[in-house]
């Protein structure tokens, strides 16, 4: 058979035609309903906080047929850069970014960016003081969304103060430096300190939220100190699981107390052992959730920027102290996609909210 005959070319033709047609039609009903590619970025793969967070985003995702990637920063805020910058680059115009920045010094410049792009953005933890999702770039940052960390500091102090008698001295190990997360956390530390004046600050040190760090940190204030550590205060539960694991090689793993943040199952299982004293439960994926819904809802059009408040643009998530008292009730919790649909988020955006991100606190 003639390939190159007038009926074949004419066949050839109209195949391209209807393809293109095909194609027109498939974008014109794509603009119509505004399905926004979703990416949704996280510290590491390998973070089980991380995967409860795309656990909840991807639910909701699903339940309405959006495109979803999960990018990792390695806690880097200039990988982020780099690789939400390229997917901007590429025409993302209405898709939703959802991340935190690692630092401070990155947020400004991935929203404006995304802005730049026409894309929406949402941000967790880190957000200079000095901006706001409604005064920066406000038709594309949709939110920012945090979990109190002063709280989260001073109820942990509390835990470890009843848990030595009100005597002894606590170290502490800290997050990354310029993080909002790790001022906060101890800032509210402090507070608790101030009220348990029998509990004394021995050292504290930063450990990059890195479990091998504090385990290495760990080692040597056990030298330096000895029986004069009563407690070890971690600003996240991977720095508190390297102090348990360095409290294990002397024999102390359950003398010495050890709080945590972020409720991951290692440091809820060792708080049922009694090996850790408290940690502050955050639920990753009803955050993951609930960021992707918002996104999304503005991108569609079912929410209007214009109208929201700012008590809706920039908020606290719930938590929840957890120690011997109720650990067994927060172990029992097992999440379902099927309550992390967009229709069940969109019935209340808010409804786990703990309040507006107070003034100062980002700093």
């Amino acid at each position: 058979m003639d390939n190159h005959s007038p009926r074949s070319a004419f066949r050839t033709a109209g195949q391209a035609i209807a393809l293109a047609l095909i194609l027109t039609t498939a974008q014109a009903a794509m603009a119509e309903t505004k399905t926004p590619a979703i990416y949704y970025g996280i510290g590491s793969e390998s973070s089980e906080y991380g995967n409860a967070q795309v656990f909840g985003a991807k639910a909701v995702a699903a339940s309405v047929n959006a495109k979803f990637s999960v990018l990792a920063s390695d806690y880097q805020g200039q990988k982020f850069l780099q690789d939400f910058g390229a997917i901007f680059a590429a025409g993302c115009k209405d898709c939703v970014a959802i991340l935190d920045p690692a630092s401070n010094a990155f947020t400004k410049a991935l929203v404006d960016r995304a802005a730049q792009a026409d894309a929406k953005i949402l941000t967790f933890w880190n957000s200079p003081d000095g901006i706001h999702p409604w005064d920066t770039d406000s038709d594309n940052w949709v939110a920012h969304l945090s979990f109190d960390g002063v709280e989260s500091g001073y109820k942990n102090g509390q835990a470890l103060c009843k848990s030595i008698g009100g005597q002894g001295g606590v170290v502490a190990l800290m997050g990354i430096a310029d993080n909002p997360p790790a001022k906060q956390r101890f800032a509210g530390f402090k507070h608790a300190l101030a009220e348990c004046p029998g509990m004394k600050l021995l050292d504290s040190q930063y450990a990059d939220w890195d479990q091998t760090k504090a385990q290495t940190i760990t080692r040597g204030w056990l030298a330096r100190y000895g029986a004069s550590i009563k407690a070890i205060f971690a600003e996240d539960d991977g720095m508190a699981l390297g102090a348990v694991a360095a409290l294990r090689e002397k024999g102390l793993a359950g003398k010495v107390q050890v709080s945590g943040s972020n409720g991951q199952s290692d440091a809820l299982a060792l708080v049922k052992s009694g090996e850790m004293t408290s940690t502050m439960y955050v639920d990753g994926a009803m955050q993951g959730a609930v960021s992707t819904a918002l996104g999304y809802a503005v991108a569609r059009g079912d929410l209007d920027l214009k109208k929201l408040t700012h008590a809706q643009r920039e908020f606290y998530l719930q938590q929840t102290l957890v120690t011997k008292d109720n650990v067994d009730q927060v172990l029992a919790r097992k999440p379902n996609a099927a309550d992390y649909t967009y229709e069940k988020i969109k019935a209340n955006f808010w409804q786990t909210s703990a309040g507006p991100v107070p003034t100062g606190s980002l700093k």
